[in-house]
């Protein structure tokens, strides 16, 4: 029963994570809200949907309570606290990096890269729980490791590579990000169940760990945009030729186009602010600038939570849903080594290419095959469950 338990957990996180990728790409996509700019940064984005799942949980907790549970079962104690409050600070950078990617990138081009750090989990697994390292998880790495790298072969062979099938500096930068903190969140998760006073259940912890993010999210819309505005980073006197023709001109309108353009002229490698601003001028410049993303990470914290445009919201809402959902079957199967159990999370790695390809994307046979590798990988890494049982950790009387 323990195992169909485990099954049946592990099919409704792929899910969950796989629903999560898609609706996060959608909330990002103009087509799919009304055909108009998306306008929602990844920060006000990260923000609906942590709300969106600390109302989930909420809802949770309530129904135990009603159902009899005692309020001191809600409290996990110190030790446990400390780390769901690093998990949540942890988890809102990663958020933010989920809902950047997919503005600019297909989830199939990514998606296999952020969870790079699975091959570190047995070594982990053996450092911080001594759980043995067995010849099917070095078999399993090593398929993970071709199965990223296929996608990549028409590089190597020096054939011509459609720049929509590469990531760009920024993006590989993202993913070392969420690959840092997936693998600390999948370690803390361990620890914060093992520390947990009993009784403590995974709602309750869930509730907490979205308490904290709210924290830290709402901290961040409110220092990030504060810094923005002192450093006057949408309103630059001077910006690179290159940079502001790029990241501004392009991809504005005739109209702001010119009207930039009467305030900014080229001198040398530059374009410098040439005359005196107008303080409603100013305030235009700033919109229109902000609205393009000139400084990227600035712009990730950019606007108001209430937005023009609330259809991505939707997007985000149901996000929130599928991620509380998740979130509770990763604290469920958190009191086992996670090396013997994350890696099945991933399955849904392999069908997400067939899933873009129906909406439309364009998806080539070595990304199929690559996909299809790292999820037989992952599969491997775990194939000798019968003969070495899935092991509890133990859990610790605080």
């Amino acid at each position: 029963m323990e195992l169909v338990i485990l099954i049946g957990w592990l099919m409704i996180i792929n899910g969950a994570l796989g629903g999560q990728y898609i609706l996060n790409w959608m909330g990002n996509q103009p087509k799919f809200v009304g055909d108009q700019p998306v306008g929602v940064s990844a920060g006000v984005m990260t923000w609906w949907r942590e709300l969106s799942k600390l109302v989930w949980a909420l809802i949770a907790v309530t129904v135990e309570v009603i159902r009899g549970k005692e309020l001191k079962y809600l409290l996990p104690g110190t030790a446990a606290m400390i780390t769901i409050m690093i998990c949540a600070f942890t988890g809102v950078i990663e958020n933010i990096g989920f809902f950047y990617l997919p503005k600019y990138y297909s989830p199939h081009l990514y998606a296999p890269y952020v969870n790079v750090y699975l091959v570190m989990l047995p070594f982990l697994g053996k450092l911080m729980f001594n759980a043995s390292i067995r010849k099917e998880h070095w078999i399993g790495i090593s398929l993970v490791v071709i199965g990223l790298g296929v996608p990549h072969i028409p590089r190597m062979l020096g054939r011509s590579m459609n720049p929509n099938e590469a990531l760009d500096f920024t993006a590989i930068l993202w993913v070392i990000i969420i690959n840092c903190c997936l693998c600390s969140q999948q370690i803390l998760n361990n620890k914060t169940v093992q520390m947990a006073a009993k009784g403590v259940g995974p709602n309750a912890l869930v509730m907490w760990r979205e308490i904290w993010k709210m924290v830290f999210i709402w901290s961040a819309l409110i220092i990030i945009p504060l810094i923005s505005s002192v450093m006057h980073i949408n309103f630059p006197q001077t910006a690179p030729v290159d940079k502001f023709e790029t990241k501004v001109l392009s991809k504005v309108d005739e109209t702001n186009k010119a009207f930039l353009l009467t305030f900014y002229e080229k001198s040398g490698d530059e374009y410098v602010i040439n005359k005196t601003v107008s303080e409603e001028s100013e305030e235009k410049i700033k919109t229109i600038i902000s609205d393009v993303g000139y400084n990227r990470f600035f712009a990730l914290f950019d606007g108001s939570i209430i937005p023009k445009n609330w259809w991505p919201i939707l997007f985000v809402v149901l996000a929130g849903l599928t991620g509380y959902i998740y979130s509770f079957g990763f604290f469920k199967l958190s009191k086992f080594a996670a090396h013997y159990w994350v890696p099945y999370t991933n399955i849904w790695l392999a069908v997400l290419p067939f899933v873009m390809f129906l909406f439309g994307k364009e998806v080539t046979l070595f990304q199929i095959i690559g996909a299809a590798v790292t999820s037989l990988g992952l599969i491997v890494g775990v194939s000798d469950h019968k003969r070495n049982k899935v092991e509890e950790i133990a859990r610790k009387d605080l």
